[in-house]
């Protein structure tokens, strides 16, 4: 059973476009819907994207990124998933669209709420071939 805890603040996702232009989206739901549709929380204008491409959604100790069936996935750290748990400083990439995931009190939010630190707990660095290889070719 999921602990019921309130949405953490200081969460956001940091959109990357193609054009690289850069923005901060705060996820200020529990559940924040991703695509190109104009009914999505985070809409995004890009052609590789479904209309409804993907979930972030708060699990009570934690947060999820759920594919919703895209048609071009949803990738995290390279690799595609249905669902992933996210770190603070996840890379999602959605077409030619990259999200970095930032919770920026995450151990603090923790700590104070009795959720227990597990190994695994530690914010994600980039590494060198993380998103600089530039978008997931489209097959």
């Amino acid at each position: 059973m999921e602990p019921d805890l309130e949405l953490p603040p200081d969460v956001y996702l940091e959109v990357t476009k193609k054009n690289g232009e850069t923005f901060h989206f705060p996820i200020t739901k529990k559940t924040v819907t991703i695509g190109r549709d104009p009914n999505c929380d985070l809409r995004l204008e890009d052609e590789y994207v479904s209309r409804k491409h993907c979930q972030i959604v708060f699990r009570g100790d934690h947060f999820t990124v759920m594919d919703l069936g895209s048609l071009n996935k949803t990738v995290v750290k390279g690799k595609e998933y249905i669902q992933k748990n996210l770190m603070t400083g996840g890379l999602i990439n959605l077409g030619e669209t990259r999200l970095r995931f930032v919770w920026t009190d995450y151990l603090a939010w923790r700590r104070e709420h009795g959720v227990a630190e597990e190994a695994a707990d530690k914010p994600e660095e980039e590494s060198g071939d993380e998103g600089t290889a530039g978008p997931i070719p489209n097959e």
